[in-house]
């Protein structure tokens, strides 16, 4: 993830389309626990071992804090869960911070990002993530960030946007590795986009407008900005 979001050079994150940049973001396991010890980041969970009753009314992203919540403040929860392949692959809450788009979410319930074990990382799964893509998409989820082409497809071309002046208006996602599809105002679709549902080997870039986007809402949202000084990594 920090190779996409830092565009980093020799990776797969690394792209020299003249939209694409440097996030300039950067993400580190965690160190210290909240109860100050050290720690790897990441908890193990027997999923069998949590007991909960899933309904209608709420579904399993909600009860994912059952396996483990730590500080929303001082952490980004991050759950990886053993769905089946390509069924479903992630899911991120939202911020509210006053950007078009976000200015009336509203913030009840779960905050991270669900990934689904088969999509965490890279592997030889069948299909076209398997290269661990699907945690920077739903990062950019995170913080801030829409589809491409907003929250509702096969719309009005100019009814929904991701508000991003730099990323052609398209009505739809895109699969697989498309051969340049067209936007809506004729312009080459960014397929390669991070934020699009393209192959996870054909991701390799955020624009300069989304990286603005993410980092206003790391500096102005109530629950995101405590992230960038916390206490969770040591700073010596």
């Amino acid at each position: 993830m920090n190779n996409d979001f830092r565009k980093k050079e020799g990776t797969s994150g690394y792209n020299t389309h003249p939209l694409g940049t440097d996030a300039r973001i950067e993400f580190k396991l965690a160190e210290i626990d909240p109860d100050g010890n050290s720690t790897d980041g990441i908890i193990r969970v027997y999923a069998n071992d949590i007991d909960f009753e899933e309904n209608e009314e709420n579904w399993l992203f909600d009860y994912l804090p059952h396996y483990g919540y730590w500080n929303i403040q001082e952490y980004i929860n991050i759950w990886v869960f053993p769905f089946e392949p390509n069924l479903l692959l992630g899911q991120s809450s939202v911020p509210k911070v006053d950007l078009p788009g976000l200015e009336n979410s509203v913030i009840t319930g779960t905050t991270g990002i669900m990934i689904t074990t088969p999509h965490f990382g890279t592997s030889d799964l069948v299909g076209g993530s398997n290269l661990g893509k699907t945690l920077t998409h739903e990062m950019g989820h995170f913080l801030g960030l829409e589809h491409l082409w907003g929250r509702e497809e096969n719309a009005d071309c100019m009814a929904f946007d991701d508000y991003c002046e730099d990323t052609p208006i398209v009505s739809r996602r895109t699969g697989g590795c498309s051969n340049a599809p067209t936007s809506c105002n004729g312009e080459i679709a960014l397929t390669q986009n991070y934020m699009d549902y393209t192959d996870d080997a054909c991701m390799n870039m955020f624009t300069k407008d989304q990286a603005e986007r993410m980092r206003y809402v790391l500096e102005k949202s109530n629950t995101r900005k405590s992230l960038i000084t916390s206490s969770s990594i040591n700073r010596n």
